[in-house]
């Protein structure tokens, strides 16, 4: 009887295996967990007789992130109130530690300074500046046919000896995305920083340059919120040559 048996289930496994596998839709496999990351692309130096490095030595503090994003989960959302945790996609880090790594990199290889590094860097050492920043948005919109990446960051370079902001920027980007493939909206995170770490790093140079040259020792700030003007703590003009001119800043007043 149990030999009968047996030989049934043996001839009847098969079957089995086959409607199970046309319920679950063929060759159906388990959806796994995908981890993502994004390092700093090559950007291009086109700041015309620039004097990189600058003598400077630069601290990468820790970038903070706004709590609904500081998490390894990709953050979605279908519309301006409900955000969601993507179980199945996740970053290889939190947020904050790959803006931190990715925003050194990408001051390393512009080489702007003679030294940048993180906190482990200046337990022995005090830096020139510190450069800091919040993510304050990093999220997929997922209304099911219109995929985008949008991507917010404030990011602030401070004197360290009388906390005076050289430069500051603001960037919140939307960027369209033309396929449902989560691993396409984290290209479109890592072009969006890239390009913004391309124009912030010639701001920069722009700054940095000028402070070289005999205009009193005077920062000029980058403004990038409004007219992308170079602005002073005792207030400067600036002239914008083109072509392959340098860029000067001239002392005076801005008419009232």
């Amino acid at each position: 009887m149990n030999k009968r048996l047996l030989h049934l289930l043996l001839i009847l496994l098969p079957v089995l295996q086959t409607s199970c596998a046309q319920l679950l839709g063929g060759n159906a496999e388990l959806p796994q967990r995908r981890f993502y990351d994004f390092k700093a692309e090559p950007v291009r130096n086109a700041m015309p007789n620039s004097e990189r490095p600058y003598a400077a030595q630069v601290q990468i503090k820790p970038f903070a992130v706004q709590r609904a994003y500081n998490r390894t989960e990709i953050i979605f959302r279908r519309d301006q109130y409900e955000l969601h945790r993507d179980p199945l996609h996740s970053w290889i880090t939190r947020p904050g530690d790959l803006f931190t790594d990715a925003i050194q990199q990408y001051l390393r290889e512009a080489n702007l300074f003679t030294f940048v590094g993180g906190d482990h860097d200046f337990y022995e050492r005090r830096p020139d500046y510190i450069l800091s920043g919040t993510v304050k948005a990093i999220e997929r919109f997922d209304s099911g046919d219109v995929w985008a990446a949008h991507l917010a960051i404030a990011i602030q370079l401070v004197r360290q000896e009388d906390s005076f902001v050289i430069w500051q920027k603001d960037i919140d980007e939307e960027r369209q995305v033309f396929f449902p493939e989560m691993k396409h909206t984290v290209a479109a995170f890592s072009q969006i920083l890239n390009q913004q770490m391309e124009s912030s790093m010639r701001e920069i140079d722009f700054i940095f340059l000028n402070m070289t040259r005999d205009n009193g020792g005077v920062p000029a700030v980058f403004d990038t919120l409004g007219t992308g003007a170079a602005l002073a703590d005792t207030v400067l003009q600036v002239e914008i040559e083109t072509d392959d001119k340098d860029y000067e800043l001239l002392p005076g007043k801005l008419a009232p």
